[in-house]
């Protein structure tokens, strides 16, 4: 008989202490994945809803591996995807809580935004056969039915949003409907 090894696919998954992160984590864990997350350095831990995925002393080999960084950190990134090399990224972090997200514009475009492009361009340089995943809010739509696409217009709701999240108060003009410009 000729057996056939398979490498285990691998999964690195940013913002896996948040809701949907540990549901991923969880998921891919269930599937026989090497699942990877990336978690910051705190003073607290807030990571109640993976402790059950870290240390499962009942399942060898299918415990999710935990790693420190911060996805805003482009360096870091960059290592963990290359040390990992998943097969498969799952970028489900962002900074997601609205009063926040007025408060520091900033960290929300870095940790939203940014963190995007430090995971692709990490993918690029490693191996661009990486598959990945970007997770965002359809919150961008305000209330317009789903499924949205990107021929949906924004509601009156979502467009006034987003002229107060613009730091200068000066509404954004873009080309594209889905960002919901005035």
């Amino acid at each position: 008989m000729n057996f056939q090894t398979q490498e285990r696919r691998r999964a690195l998954v940013t913002g896996v202490t948040g809701q949907d992160g540990s549901y991923m984590a969880q998921q891919l864990l269930e599937k026989g994945y090497e699942a990877h997350g990336i978690v910051r350095r705190s003073s607290t831990f807030n990571r109640s809803r993976i402790d059950h995925l870290h240390h499962d002393d009942h399942l060898p080999g299918r415990n999710l591996n935990l790693h420190y960084g911060d996805v805003t950190d482009a360096a870091r990134m960059h290592q963990l995807v290359s040390d990992i090399h998943p097969h498969e990224v799952y970028n489900l972090a962002a900074q997601s809580h609205m009063r926040v997200s007025f408060d520091e514009p900033l960290y929300t475009a870095e940790a939203t935004g940014v963190n995007t492009l430090n995971l692709l361009e990490a993918i690029r340089t490693v191996d661009t056969s990486i598959s990945f995943y970007q997770a965002s809010t359809s919150e961008s739509f305000g209330a317009s039915p789903p499924p949205q696409n990107e021929d949906t217009r924004c509601t009156r709701a979502a467009r006034t949003a987003r002229r107060r999240s613009t730091p200068t108060g000066l509404p954004r003009t873009t080309a594209r409907r889905t960002t919901c410009s005035p």
